[in-house]
């Protein structure tokens, strides 16, 4: 392992990078555990879920916000990566900043490619193609970016509407919803639509989460107030969302409206599939609370050694990612542990979590970062400046 270039570290102690904010490791590793989880319950699992209310109802709340607490926390990182260089205002610094998220994106695009021969639900894809065009809006002024966002969201509502029914065009074309299964990605035609309009995580309007993520890591995340607040407006949104979607889906949309109830509830649900305005709300304002009470639970334990353990999960998030399916769901469908109901699953799911925390841990007594986390930072490491860009990229 030479030549990556990886380091020894003393076998007692877990060191984090000066330069890294914990608490966002940490909002990383609840957003790879949840990831997990939903994983384990859709592969593991009977779709729909089986099992207890309570149980169904919190594993569907799950469903899409993990993704989303990963996307936001990528805006947030491009952020902190730009800090200096938009203070500095320096064009050449600024372009080298660019250059270094456009040579990530590209290498998160190709293992996504590569990925989603065996993962249909890949998301480092799109992940890619985010990071490329947040790259290009970085510097962009705050408003520019939450207008963005706010465009972005009706930019989906109306295709959902512009498009429902227009044969290869609508939202349910390229989907086998019965085993959840975009079926066309390796055409031209459902490659496009998939990207920005229907696939599992469109550019229409998964992209705003990024911008907002931009725009949230350009505040003082070391400011105590801002975190309370964040918390605050994160959860009144998040929970807003609720009686506004139960009133258009079983009030306005069906009796004002004259919809089928049907469509009502994809206009006007919560699910992440399809991602309409009000579970962007929803969503977004559940992510934005989570990350804000990681941030704080990171001042509050600065020192405590779970904090470093579960914010080592978050640091090798992509290795984790791509090696839970090779490691954990694939070999448990070839031994045919699937149709579980959530109380088979989940704990399943959570077993899987345990053995990669000790994982994690082991890993991290000889080298410094992920095996895959190595490789990216070996492959944009090219020069001092992108050594130390690499540090604090997303």
């Amino acid at each position: 392992m030479k030549h990556l270039e990886c380091q020894i570290l003393p076998s007692k102690e877990i060191k984090t990078p000066a330069n890294r904010i914990v608490g966002i490791d940490l909002a990383r590793a609840v957003a790879i555990i949840g990831m997990m989880i939903i994983h384990f319950n859709e592969n593991t699992g009977t779709i729909p879920y089986s099992g207890p209310d309570w149980l169904v109802w919190m594993a569907y709340q799950m469903e899409g916000r993990a993704a989303v607490i990963f996307v936001i926390l990528a805006g947030i990182g491009m952020s902190l990566m730009a800090a200096r260089t938009r203070i500095s205002n320096d064009p050449a610094e600024r372009q080298k900043v660019q250059n270094t998220l456009f040579k990530r994106s590209m290498i998160l695009f190709v293992f996504g490619l590569l990925f989603h021969v065996i993962w249909n639900g890949d998301i480092l894809h799109v992940y890619g193609v985010f990071i490329a065009i947040g790259a290009m809006l970085l510097f962009a002024p705050a408003t520019w970016l939450l207008i963005g966002t706010a465009l972005l969201n009706v930019g989906f509502f109306v295709m959902l509407l512009a498009l429902n029914g227009r044969g290869g065009w609508s939202y349910d074309s390229g989907w086998n919803w019965d085993a959840l299964f975009y079926t066309d990605f390796y055409t031209l035609k459902g490659f496009v639509r998939g990207i920005v309009f229907n696939g599992w995580f469109p550019i229409f309007p998964w992209l705003g989460f990024l911008l907002a993520g931009i725009c949230l890591g350009r505040m003082d995340l070391r400011s105590r107030s801002l975190r309370l607040r964040c918390m605050f407006w994160g959860g009144v949104a998040a929970l807003a969302a609720y009686p506004a979607s139960w009133l258009l889906v079983h009030h306005i949309g069906p009796k004002w409206m004259h919809l089928p109830f049907e469509f009502s509830y994809a206009l006007f649900g919560l699910e992440c599939l399809p991602p309409n305005p009000l579970f962007a709300l929803q969503a977004g304002g559940a992510s934005i609370f989570m990350i804000a009470l990681c941030l704080e639970t990171a001042e509050c334990f600065r020192n405590a050694r779970w904090l470093q353990h579960w914010a080592l999960f978050g640091q090798f998030a992509l290795s984790i990612y791509i090696g839970h399916v090779i490691f954990g769901i694939a070999p448990l469908e070839y031994l045919g542990w699937t149709h579980k109901t959530l109380l088979i699953s989940v704990p399943t799911g959570l077993v899987c979590i345990c053995i990669t925390l000790a994982l994690c841990l082991l890993w991290r007594r000889r080298f410094p970062r992920g095996p895959l986390e190595m490789v990216v930072h070996r492959l944009i490491k090219t020069n001092p400046q992108a050594k130390a860009l690499a540090e604090s990229a997303p």
